[in-house]
């Protein structure tokens, strides 16, 4: 069946659009630190600062009254990043042009290599849309501001489609320009990595014992080429607040708030089952296309049953991840083996208008200061060596986001931050910190204060009368329902 033009430019025109003009409204972090509470925006640039005042693995006294820079976090998209730093001088500047680098990387090596594998061109713009535009998609790397993880996603993606070209294809010295760009994704965001670490293994499994060995070195050499971060990394992880609770069992809660996430973590990988089962057949069974893709499927399953939530390492990849993986070869095995005709352009039209309209009423647009911000910006000059906050009582303000504003703009520091800290100890006491003003805990309040070394605290509404009676502890100023505290130790 002849495909209509119309029929084609509709979910175009949908997803395109909904991505253009959320990127517009998220262009306004230009101009405006984001503090609002769906916000890691705030994490990654102050992360970039701290790349650029501190430098790599070196001690920086921000966050935690010091700890060692990018021990944990994945520095490959601060190094990606960076140099447009240097360039506009301007963190939230370097973030955003950043992210809209990696946007237009993600189309260009998809309509590449869809031309390479023989996707019509309409086909390829659809798979970019479907794979970059959708409501996850936007939710995660524009509004939420999930940039390290896309930019492993980008390179995931990158190394998927070299290994696709090799799968039928006897590998020559240019396959060797894989291993920077793994040896990248393993510094940039280890659910990616873990995920595209897979697909060598399937690669592997198809080829011949010399091609075998060419993999097993050149794998081996992206690791050595990671292990100045990895190694570090790896004896540090599983001493952090991130072994606690790992990311990926939250694909066993049915609460609320994860009720489109829970449908979708069925939906994806049994349309990719489906879509593979259809393939596979037209391919009559090919047994090296089932080899090959068994990781894939493998995942799927796990996936779709939830297994995922119980196998160490898988356990710490997010469920949103595993859709990305699994929706990108959804994808390719569909546009490339699958005709594109006027039936399909209906059903790719309503799920583009169910996820433009996700977007409309789930995920927020970008939030500007209220009074509440000002007056705490404000309140913040007062502040001369290092604070932490209380609850804010407030949707449009949070607290982690001001312990980032705090280092770029007024060179102070905080006892508490956004790192995945090793000392348990340390960890309690700010979790005790926090009780404290809940409890309302003057003495609980003080003690640990002082074992933080905390000097100034921000408080806002109930919080700032139950610090009136407080000992050991001064008003500094106050701004409507925004308070400032000093704590004075023996």
């Amino acid at each position: 069946m002849k495909i209509s033009n119309k029929l084609f430019y509709i979910p175009v025109f949908l997803l395109f659009g909904n991505l253009i003009s959320r990127l517009i409204n998220q262009s306004k972090i230009l101009n405006m630190f984001p503090l609002d509470t769906v916000n890691d925006w705030s994490a990654y640039i102050a992360l970039l600062n701290f790349l650029d005042k501190c430098g790599f693995h070196n001690f920086c006294t921000y966050w935690y009254n010091g700890f060692t820079s990018f021990i944990i976090t994945q520095p490959g998209w601060y190094f990606f990043t960076y140099p447009i730093y240097l360039i506009s001088k301007n963190y939230m500047v370097a973030s955003f042009i950043s992210m809209i680098i990696i946007f237009i990387l993600s189309f260009i090596v998809i309509y590449k290599f869809g031309y390479v594998f023989k996707i019509d061109k309409e086909k390829r713009i659809l798979f970019y849309l479907l794979l970059f535009a959708n409501a996850a998609s936007i939710g995660n790397y524009i509004r939420l501001g999930r940039i390290p993880e896309f930019f492993a996603f980008f390179l995931f993606i990158l190394i998927t489609f070299i290994i696709l070209y090799y799968k039928d294809k006897k590998m020559d010295f240019n396959f060797t320009l894989i291993v920077p760009i793994y040896s990248l994704l393993l510094i940039s965001h280890q659910t990616f990595a873990i995920l595209g670490s897979l697909m060598w293994t399937a690669l592997f499994l198809v080829k011949g014992n010399k091609e075998k060995l060419y993999i097993i070195l050149l794998a081996a050499l992206s690791l050595i080429l990671a292990s100045f971060w990895l190694i570090p990394y790896i004896s540090t992880f599983f001493n952090t607040v991130g072994v606690d609770k790992p990311i990926g069992i939250n694909i066993l809660s049915f609460d609320k708030e994860y009720l489109l996430e829970t449908i979708f973590t069925f939906i994806i990988p049994l349309v990719f089952l489906f879509i593979f089962y259809l393939y596979i057949k037209r391919s009559k069974y090919d047994k090296r296309e089932i080899i090959f893709y068994s990781p894939v499927l493998f995942i799927s399953l796990l996936f779709l049953f939830r297994l995922t939530a119980f196998i160490p390492i898988l356990n710490y990849i997010y469920p949103d991840v595993y859709m990305s993986f699994i929706l990108f070869f959804t994808l390719f095995l569909f546009f490339k083996n699958f005709k594109l005709n006027d039936n399909v352009l209906v059903i790719i039209i309503l799920l583009s208008i169910f996820s433009v309209l996700i977007n409309m009423v789930y995920t927020p647009f970008f939030v500007e200061h209220t009074q509440l911000e000002k007056d705490t910006l404000e309140i913040m000059k007062d502040i001369k060596t290092n604070f932490l906050m209380t609850s804010s009582y407030s949707s449009t303000s949070y607290g982690k986001a001001y312990y980032s504003y705090a280092p770029i703009y007024f060179n102070i520091s905080t006892p508490s931050g956004w790192e995945k800290i090793q000392d348990q100890d340390y960890r309690s006491l700010i979790t005790n910190f926090t009780n404290s003003v809940y409890d309302k805990d003057c003495n609980l309040l003080y003690e640990n204060a002082k074992k933080l070394k905390d000097d100034y605290l921000i408080s806002y509404n109930k919080d700032c009368n139950f610090l009136e009676t407080c000992k050991h502890i001064k008003k500094i100023n106050k701004i409507n329902n925004v308070c400032l505290y000093k704590f004075y130790y023996n």
